[in-house]
């Protein structure tokens, strides 16, 4: 995903209505294919229509189209069916079944095909030659994958850290994990491979310390894992992005979490869109610090769904920021749409009351 065009992109569409969303990826229901059903986000869709099509080959195993199944399939993490299909595949699927292999854990049929020259399965075949336990071979491709690996790449540079950790080098294994962590604050894996270096090393403090950061972080990425291997399952499925938002929010990546809310703005049914502003509300009050953007949101959301809890949000942020005057507007207007809610009025008393 670049990030940069897409933050730009989701900016300019937040919020459009569903419908309008729709109408840009229309499907014909008489003709679609395995390609529109992927393209508009069903995928299982689209690997089962896909599967059938394979069936009805003659020649299945020589069809460019099980290609395509075997790399949805891993897209999606259905990576027992990607094994299947790659065997079946043969030789041209080696790479597809060598991925499958080791994300299924089984390292030592993986090492035989994994590539020695594809930068992310040579990082695959230094991680399964150590779970193996063969750390002699796992060296050898480390000093090999320079040639295709960048050494600022931080997954390198923890691979270069767990050597030297394993050969008593502490101190140069604390440097180039602190590298890889300069690169990926939130880098799970260098994070704990620094703490025991530095525990090791003699910089018990230091160590523990970052032991500690790194088991706060595991739930919340364990919580982002789990909601982007959502969306890669359901990448039209607005609260499958609203998840991602919140996971990313919770890690402090403020605005990768802004673009997954503003996706989500543009996916959501009239039932979603609601949840999904008022995170976001929160985001951009809190986190942006910028209460003017979250009121403004708020109130475009609501010409769309007519929810007072969105008028409720927007006048706590105001009174929040002192803006009074506006918040009795946006907690009357909330008041008309729910005339007998005692927590809107109470909020509008407050409010009235306060100099």
């Amino acid at each position: 995903m670049h990030l940069p065009l897409f933050f730009a992109v989701m900016t300019a569409i937040a919020f459009v209505p569903r419908a309008e969303v729709a109408a840009a990826t229309p499907i014909q229901n008489a003709a679609v294919t395995p390609q529109d059903l992927w393209a508009a986000g069903r995928r299982i869709e689209a690997i089962d229509r896909l599967h059938a099509e394979i069936s009805a080959s003659k020649n299945a195993s020589e069809s460019a189209a099980l290609v395509r199944v075997i790399a949805w399939e891993l897209e999606v993490h259905r990576y027992k069916e990607a094994l299947a299909d790659a065997l079946v595949c043969g030789a041209a699927c080696d790479l597809a079944r060598a991925e499958a292999l080791y994300r299924l854990g089984d390292y030592a049929q993986a090492v035989t095909l994994l590539s020695g020259t594809d930068p992310d399965q040579v990082l695959m075949k230094i991680d399964a030659l150590e779970a193996l336990g063969r750390f002699g071979e796992s060296d050898t491709v480390l000093a090999a994958a320079q040639k295709v690996v960048s050494a600022e790449d931080p997954r390198f540079q923890a691979c270069d850290g767990r050597r030297l950790a394993r050969l008593g080098q502490q101190a140069a294994a604390i440097v180039a994990f602190r590298r890889a962590v300069a690169k990926d604050p939130l880098y799970a894996e260098a994070l704990f491979g620094l703490g025991r270096a530095l525990v090791a090393n003699g910089e018990r403090d230091a160590g523990l310390k970052v032991l500690q950061r790194h088991r706060e972080l595991m739930p919340l990425l364990d919580q982002l894992d789990f909601a982007e291997r959502a969306v890669d399952l359901a990448p039209a499925h607005a609260p499958n992005w609203s998840a991602v938002a919140d996971a990313q929010r919770a890690l402090g990546r403020i605005d990768l979490a802004q673009a997954a809310y503003e996706r989500a703005g543009v996916l959501a049914t009239s039932e979603q869109v609601v949840p999904n502003a008022l995170r976001f509300a929160r985001l951009l009050s809190d986190d942006r610090k910028d209460a003017k953007a979250a009121i403004t949101m708020l109130e475009r959301v609501h010409e769309r769904v007519k929810d007072a809890r969105l008028l409720v949000r927007a006048g706590d942020i105001a009174r929040n920021e002192g803006q009074n005057e506006l918040a009795i507007a946006l907690y009357e207007r909330a008041l008309i749409e729910k005339p007998k809610d005692a927590e809107i009025q109470k909020r509008l008393d407050a409010a009235r009351e306060k100099p």
